[in-house]
């Protein structure tokens, strides 16, 4: 009875921790609002130049991690780079700097062990993310490696996008909970199969939702590879550049 009680009351807390973020980032977004306007109706014009900082986390299994050369990431990221730089004249760069070699300035393996939840994900509907990533397990060791943030505090202006690579998703390449969090997270799989699943995650952690009709553009979302040149609609530049994430001075 008392470890019912336990798990009842820990689940209770992260509730209302998720309820608090939920609350700061809708918060962010009413005050950065007024600085939106332009992009929001005319982000298809790309201009001015806008900004985007990205980290990438990479999990251990069993003391392994699961991109042993952090170096295999580089066509991912550069992809990433070429894509929003193309599309919606954004600079994508990482959110460490000061490392001698530049990729570990993009890229650290975590430390900690992480549960089972956070390595093999169970899916990515709305309501089993939910769940696992804003009030179970997962969320929780998401949520502690989540770069600019400290105990659900903004500490960066720039408010930066982490990537954790995972072993699996099933079902998915990728996942990313829409509006709620400042992370996606892609499997060792989803980046095997599709160069662009890093790019294509962080367009939905930028409001953007998949599409199905096109396998040249950025957002398709089926049974086989995106193809070349990775597009974007115009509509989905407007959100991209006016996503939180995407600043003009940070």
């Amino acid at each position: 009875m008392w470890s019912k009680f336990k798990k009842f009351l820990k689940k209770a807390w992260r509730v209302v921790k998720a309820l608090v973020r939920a609350v700061v980032r809708a918060t962010i977004i009413v005050l950065t609002s007024p600085f939106k306007v332009w992009d929001l109706a005319f982000g298809f014009l790309a201009w001015p130049p806008k900004k985007v900082k990205v980290h990438i986390a990479v999990l251990q299994d069993q003391g392994q991690a699961l991109i042993h050369d952090l170096n295999d990431l580089l066509p991912s990221i550069d992809l990433l780079k070429k894509v929003y730089a193309d599309n919606c004249n954004i600079t994508v760069s990482p959110y460490s700097s000061g490392n001698e070699r530049e990729i570990d300035n993009w890229a650290q393996v975590l430390s900690d062990p992480p549960p089972a939840a956070a390595l093999n994900l169970s899916g990515c509907s709305l309501s089993g993310a939910l769940g696992e990533q804003e009030t179970g397990d997962a969320g929780e060791y998401f949520r502690q490696h989540t770069a600019g943030w400290v105990s659900g505090i903004p500490i960066s202006l720039s408010f930066p996008i982490t990537v954790f690579i995972v072993k699996s998703i099933s079902g998915y390449f990728g996942c990313t909970i829409p509006f709620l969090t400042d992370y996606v997270v892609v499997s060792v799989d989803g980046l095997k199969a599709e160069p662009s699943t890093i790019a294509h995650e962080i367009g939905h952690r930028c409001d953007i939702l998949r599409e199905d009709d096109d396998r040249t553009k950025l957002m398709f979302s089926g049974k086989v590879p995106n193809l070349p040149p990775y597009g974007l609609r115009w509509w989905q530049e407007n959100l991209v550049r006016s996503s939180r994430h995407v600043t003009y001075l940070f």
